[in-house]
């Protein structure tokens, strides 16, 4: 899967494994807000964020892991199935992951109506005009309080969603580098909502016509710099990095085989393991980064419970995404959106200004106070705007899957079947639904259920029926 960070204190909800992280920590999220304030809207998803986090006796869950799956890992599947026990746990945490993400949309909109309806917004606004004449100054005390507003307001919901976690035995992260997790991811948070905060108030008054077009600009080029700082600057805060030749030399060996087959260059260190073990019990791998910054990198957890065919298997998924060049069709996909949405927002934006600007406290021309209502506007739209960023998602994971089915035939004995059995693997470990709605599909999912990812790894085989392979021909 395509990297992204969510907040450390979130939830990941249970909508279908990704071969690579769920979306790891927090950058996706500083991202995300800061993108808000900066008005993009259908650029990043605004569902469950994954709950990543600390340590408790990680080198024992890593050793248990290896001893168990190391008598399972080649079992050959025909479908996907987990025990009834596992099945139970699985329906009710994924049941629990919506809930919790509705509740937290809800509840989300209602603080910053509240925001606006009391009359707080307006006096972080007045408390800010009155410290500093600068603008920026006033966006660095504005900007940060409304955000740190809303996230403790949030905040209970983050830990709900870690003790869930703790519960199903998916985080085995302590109380206190939770917290500290969040703080840092709270930090990056405030500190981009606030450039981005000034830049945005400055282009809706300078041209509070056409501050879109200036918005539009300016998130593109923050997606751009995030996707590039995240692998760089981000993901080293809240986990440790190190070559993967340091601990499986021969997977590296394997890998450099495929990538020759693939016609692609991945630096080795740009190969690397992430110790997830210190956090998490779950399992993936994922790519991000663009440019020099580019890398795949394999959770310790997942090369504990997988053995090198499976592993090299997860990673012929990953490098269809580096390989099909999916960071920067995302990027222009979600331009695009922007393109489309921005208008849009800036069309309802004056409307409900002009409707409701006296209620809400809200001085013409425009204040710092409008951003709050821009805030509120954009997580509407972009909540519609889940199906449609989540489809495009599911499509592209699918484009990997297929890569990976092909990159790896002929150098991985029995490529499907075992495709199909870390497929297995994951979705047990991850506790993946078996058989979910098509609207949870629908309105949920980033990629393929679980099910349907090993069913068609074990039924795609072009070559026995002389047909031509998609991508590697």
């Amino acid at each position: 899967m395509l990297s992204g960070f969510k907040l450390p204190s979130g939830f990941k909800l249970k909508m279908g494994i990704s071969r690579s992280p769920e979306r790891i920590s927090a950058v996706r999220r500083a991202i995300h807000i800061s993108i808000l304030a900066a008005a993009a809207i259908g650029s990043v998803n605004m569902s469950a964020a994954l709950a990543n986090a600390a340590s408790l006796n990680t080198q024992s869950t890593v050793q248990q892991a290896t001893a168990i799956d190391s008598t399972a890992t080649t079992t050959p599947v025909t479908h996907y199935t987990l025990s009834p026990e596992k099945t139970r746990q699985a329906q009710a945490l994924a049941r629990t992951g919506r809930r919790l993400y509705f509740a937290e949309f809800f509840w989300g909109l209602l603080i910053l109506w509240l925001c606006l309806r009391t009359g707080w917004a307006a006096k972080i606004r007045d408390w800010a005009t009155r410290a500093a004449s600068n603008s920026f100054l006033q966006a660095a005390i504005f900007c940060p309080l409304l955000v740190l507003t809303l996230d403790l307001a949030g905040l209970p919901f983050h830990a709900w969603a870690h003790s869930v976690l703790h519960g199903y035995g998916l985080s085995v992260q302590g109380w206190s580098s939770w917290l500290l997790d969040w703080m840092k991811s709270e930090a990056i948070t405030l500190i981009l909502a606030t450039f981005a905060g000034w830049i945005l108030f400055l282009l809706i008054r300078r041209r509070p016509r056409r501050w879109w077009i200036g918005a539009w600009i300016a998130a593109v080029l923050l997606m751009i710099a995030g996707v590039y700082a995240e692998p760089l600057i981000i993901e080293p805060l809240f986990y440790d990095f190190h070559p993967l030749a340091e601990s499986h030399p021969q997977l590296v060996r394997d890998v450099e085989q495929t990538i020759a087959r693939a016609g692609v260059t991945i630096p080795e260190n740009r190969i690397l393991e992430m110790v997830a073990s210190q956090k998490l019990n779950e399992t993936n791998a994922y790519v991000s980064g663009i440019g020099n910054a580019k890398r795949v990198v394999f959770w310790d957890t997942l090369l504990a419970r997988t053995n090198e065919a499976q592993a090299l298997s997860v990673f012929g998924h990953e490098l269809g995404h580096y390989a099909l060049g999916h960071l920067w069709k995302g990027i222009v996909l979600n331009a695009i959106g922007l393109a489309i949405s921005l208008p849009l927002l800036a069309w309802l934006f004056a409307g409900t200004l002009h409707k409701w600007e006296k209620i809400w406290y809200v001085r013409p021309p425009q204040d710092w106070t409008s951003l709050a209502v821009l805030l509120l506007l954009i997580s509407i739209l972009q909540f519609v705007a889940t199906p449609i960023s989540n489809a495009a998602s599911r499509y592209i994971e699918h484009q990997a899957d297929v890569y990976g089915l092909e990159v790896t035939h002929g150098i991985v004995p029995n490529s499907q079947q075992v495709a199909a059995q870390t497929d297995q693997i994951l979705g047990e470990t991850n506790l993946e639904d078996p058989d979910p709605s098509p609207y949870v599909v629908f309105w949920f999912y980033t990629h393929p259920p679980i099910a349907d990812r090993l069913n068609f790894a074990l039924h795609y085989d072009p070559w026995s029926v002389g047909q031509p392979p998609e991508f590697i021909h």
